[in-house]
């Protein structure tokens, strides 16, 4: 253990490049992994969790570097160098624990006001230290102990229940299991963290910084704290960014399914809309045909015989057209209309990709043909805002208006010019069905304000 502990004090340069590199590139990664869009919460959140290593990376650095300096600079400016190195590593704590804020913030909505109270908390007493300690160093010492107290143990251990929860409220439904394996092990990571950077302080005459410490950890380990923080840094920045980049294979596929779904529930109606209108009809106007033939017959001849053999097998064929057209027909909804939509919103397809929020003034009485055709409309326009508008958030609302229903749906994406989007099968779809149900549809959109989508239903096509 003497060897090994000598061995990481002559190499405690290397150590110090490698924990600040390993930080860096973490934050580094994440934030330009994240910056692909993604349809995940917690992906949208990382920002902060990258602030964190890049921030966190640079303080390392500084402790490797600033010494240097000191051969050549005058030690005004080293003080001034070093306030700045403590001033980072408190930023680097403050983006660690904003990022748990925004990942609970659902949950715990007033969990950025205590992030910022407590951050201002530090800030007073850190510039209090300026006056009260006795000298600088000791000022540095003791904001740098107190910075992982306050800021690092609370932010790691919020940070790693900020993903749990992002993992169970949107990734679980998704039945996404490599993704919920992956994060679970980021949060283990963070908790390995918060023990090894927000308990593990400089050595200092107080309790606990006199008993947990650096030097107690080296001579119990031989190995420097450092070298398990940047394992734990390291680990967090493969299981994030192999989660966002296995969430983005998956969620495709997902999309996909989803489309093909669509497509082929479009496909069935216009095929059983085919089969009423062309072959139904047709074996109709034969059994007629055939109908109108008999009376000219004679009743025991066997020309009659035959022809009432015909008119049983046409029958039989229009019952078993009509069977196939009832199967091919999606099945239209038991519940009224908003008990349907109640169940769209929270379908594990759309549940934490985006926070679909229902308004609705009253309960119109629909056929449930009706329900089916509005259903399909406000499904495809929350797919379509999954696939094209990089929302985050989504709103179906039903009101009344003059003689008429309205039915909303609209998002915060990054919308488009409608005059220069040509109408795809999606749109074409919704209008078909809008037109079906004696309604009219319109869209309004522009470019990075959202788009929404009306169905106004007038009243006497109700019921």
């Amino acid at each position: 253990m003497i060897a090994l502990r000598e061995f990481f004090f002559i190499n405690r340069s290397l150590v110090l490049f490698i924990y600040g590199l390993t930080f860096f590139v973490m934050g580094l990664s994440i934030f330009l992994q994240s910056r692909r869009h993604s349809r995940l919460r917690l992906a949208r959140d990382l920002y902060w969790l990258a602030a964190f290593g890049i921030l966190h990376g640079i303080y390392e650095w500084g402790a490797l570097f600033i010494p240097i300096q000191r051969s050549y600079l005058s030690k005004t400016f080293i003080d001034v160098l070093q306030s700045l190195q403590v001033v980072i590593l408190v930023l680097s704590f403050i983006c660690l624990l904003m990022f748990g804020a925004v990942t609970l913030d659902q949950r715990h909505h007033r969990l950025k006001k205590i992030v910022i109270i407590v951050s201002a908390v530090w800030g007073i007493g850190f510039v209090l230290g300026l006056y009260l300690e006795p000298s600088i160093d000791r000022w540095h010492l003791h904001a740098n102990i107190f910075a992982r107290y306050l800021l690092a143990l609370p932010g790691s251990l919020i940070a790693a229940y900020g993903i749990r929860y992002q993992v169970q409220t949107s990734v679980e439904p998704l039945k996404m299991g490599h993704i919920y394996q992956t994060l679970r092990v980021a949060g283990v990571a963070l908790v390995a963290y918060a023990l090894l950077a927000g308990l593990i302080v400089p050595p200092a005459p107080f309790f606990p910084a006199s008993l947990l410490n650096y030097s107690l950890f080296e001579n119990a380990l031989g190995i420097p704290v450092q070298v398990f923080r940047t394992l734990s840094g390291l680990i967090m920045a493969v299981t994030i960014i192999r989660a966002l980049e296995i969430f983005e294979i998956e969620l495709d596929r997902l999309i996909e399914l989803m489309e093909i779904e669509r497509i082929q529930a479009a496909e069935r109606e216009r095929i059983g809309q085919e089969i009423h209108d062309g072959a139904v009809q047709g074996v109709y106007s034969a059994a007629l045909i055939i109908e109108s033939i008999a009376p000219l017959l004679e009743t025991s001849s066997e020309a009659a015989r035959r022809l009432q053999q015909a008119q049983s097998v046409l029958s039989a064929v229009n019952m078993d057209l009509r069977s196939y057209m009832t199967s091919l027909r999606v099945e239209s909804p038991a519940d009224p209309l908003i008990p349907s939509m109640r169940k769209l919103i929270t379908d594990p397809r759309f549940q934490g990709l985006l926070s679909i929020e229902l308004d609705y003034e009253f309960e119109p009485v629909l056929k449930p043909m009706q329900i089916h055709h509005i259903l399909a409309i406000v499904q495809e326009c929350l797919s379509n805002t999954l696939r094209h508008a990089r929302a985050r958030n989504s709103r179906v609302s039903l009101k009344r208006a003059v003689n008429a229903v309205c039915i909303c749906v609209e998002d915060d994406g990054r919308g488009f010019v409608f005059q220069n989007v040509m109408a795809g099968y999606g749109l074409r779809s919704m209008r078909d069905r809008a037109r079906l149900i004696g309604g009219e549809l319109s869209v309004e959109s522009s470019q990075g304000k959202g788009t929404r989508i009306i169905l106004n239903l007038p009243e006497e096509k109700f019921s």
